[in-house]
């Protein structure tokens, strides 16, 4: 019998382990919010037409919070300004940065005049992945991201590099045009790097 119960007590352990944080030096409050940092925070993209054709960026939260709970994220929310989206290629000369950067905001990609942010909700982290949903040009995408999340010293930082498949917002610029071959993939890379700190 008491061979069982230690299985049992181990098997349950394990489980309860896998919906943790990656790294932690802390004890964290049985419910514990955490504030975005926007000014540490960024995500970075990278969109084309090809692996040989493309162009990179970033683009700004301009809010958010998780909530922790028995130290793993249960929740949360953020928003990312559309309105911030800039062009970083280092082939490009900065009025053409600029340029590229304000054709995206406009009917032709993002229409920031009418979508002005984006919405990003989290759930549960399991086995190194976040569950996320992703509100772009009214349409929710779903997926969950690889990402590594650490606890320390009052401080969350969560980062991660993957892909997501926006197909079903259907961006404007993303859809195919009669008579090309090419054209730009609804497939956006990223790279995800958030810093937050306890309330």
């Amino acid at each position: 019998m008491k061979i069982i119960n230690f299985i049992a007590i181990t098997a349950a352990t394990a489980a309860l382990a896998s919906f943790q944080l990656v790294k932690t030096d802390q004890t964290i409050k049985p419910k514990s919010a955490y504030k975005l940092d926007k000014s540490a925070s960024v995500l970075g993209w990278k969109g084309g037409k090809s692996d040989a054709y493309y162009h990179t960026g970033n683009v700004k939260f301009s809010e958010g919070s998780v909530l922790l709970e028995k130290g793993a994220i249960s929740s949360g929310n953020f928003t990312v300004d559309l309105g911030s989206i800039a062009v970083v290629d280092a082939n490009l000369p900065a009025e053409k940065q600029e340029g590229l950067a304000n054709h995206l905001k406009t009917e032709d990609f993002f229409n920031v005049a009418k979508f002005a942010t984006s919405t990003v909700t989290i759930g549960a982290y399991k086995d190194g992945k976040l569950a996320t949903t992703i509100t772009l040009l009214g349409v929710e995408v779903k997926k969950d991201i690889p990402v590594e999340i650490i606890a320390s010293k009052g401080i969350i930082t969560i980062k991660g590099k993957f892909d997501v498949d926006f197909s079903a917002a259907k961006i404007p610029g993303t859809q195919p045009i009669d008579g090309e071959k090419e054209f730009i993939s609804p497939v956006f890379s990223f790279d995800l790097n958030l810093v937050l700190k306890g309330k």
